[in-house]
């Protein structure tokens, strides 16, 4: 059975603050770029799933090209992923997920 992907709310604010950073300080280009990137992130972690466990229960996966990680939770009984975090790499990891 093929997994889903869930965002969270947070998750979904950290996107938006990125793309956001990114049209303000760089460019368009680079926002788009950025999404592509989340988006390669996600379809990689749907394809194998079990990357590296970073905190607690939290798996992520490293974009690429940017300083940002996705942390995610598998939920197996309901065949879902579930981001819950897309974290730039150079915040104090007292930030990152717990829940």
């Amino acid at each position: 059975m093929a997994y889903k992907v869930v965002v969270t709310p947070g998750a979904r604010k950290q996107i938006e603050e990125a793309v956001t950073y990114y049209m303000d300080h760089a460019s368009k280009k680079v926002a788009l770029s950025f999404l592509q990137k989340y988006k390669k992130s996600v379809s990689e972690i749907l394809k194998i799933r079990y990357f590296q466990i970073f905190y607690f229960n939290f798996r992520a996966r490293l974009m690429e090209k940017f300083p940002y990680m996705v942390f995610y939770t598998i939920d197996e009984e309901r065949h879902v992923i579930i981001i819950k975090a897309v974290f730039h790499t150079s915040q104090h990891p007292d930030k990152y997920p717990t829940k």
